[in-house]
């Protein structure tokens, strides 16, 4: 990957769960890349995280088994570029401009991060769907 990762996630990945997670998920697909379709040792496997809602409780849905060296830094790439168009959408939106200078000031855009957008997404499915997550 070749941004910086947060130190808690680094911890995370060190955890037995991932490990067990992720030894799990290369067994399951017979240490198959899939996206090059070819086998590899585990070594030279990753598991990687489609989006990273559910972290931490991640479903096998959530995941991929790419192999290291080709497949697993264009699905970052893909990854990367997809939150940054899913970003650009949220920040244009006229709701969630609202939301958020109401919130963290006019100059939000500045220093707003996923977090704050993701708060934003549970706000407005509450307002919408209400708690018991029937459309109101």
């Amino acid at each position: 990957m070749s941004s910086p990762r947060s130190p808690e996630y680094e911890k995370y990945l060190r955890s037995a769960k991932w490990r067990n997670m992720s030894a799990a998920m290369k067994k399951l697909v017979d240490f198959t890349c899939a996206r090059c379709k070819e086998k590899f040792p585990p070594g030279a496997l990753d598991v990687h995280h489609l989006s990273y809602d559910r972290l931490g409780n991640e479903r096998p849905s959530d995941l991929q088994v790419l192999c290291r060296a080709k497949c697993h830094p264009v699905a970052d790439a893909i990854r990367t570029e997809q939150t940054m168009a899913r970003r650009a959408v949220r920040q244009n939106d006229a709701a969630t401009q609202t939301f958020m200078s109401k919130k963290y000031g006019d100059n939000y855009a500045s220093f707003a991060d996923d977090g704050m957008y993701e708060e934003f997404d549970r706000w407005r499915a509450r307002k919408h769907f209400g708690e018991t997550g029937e459309e109101l």
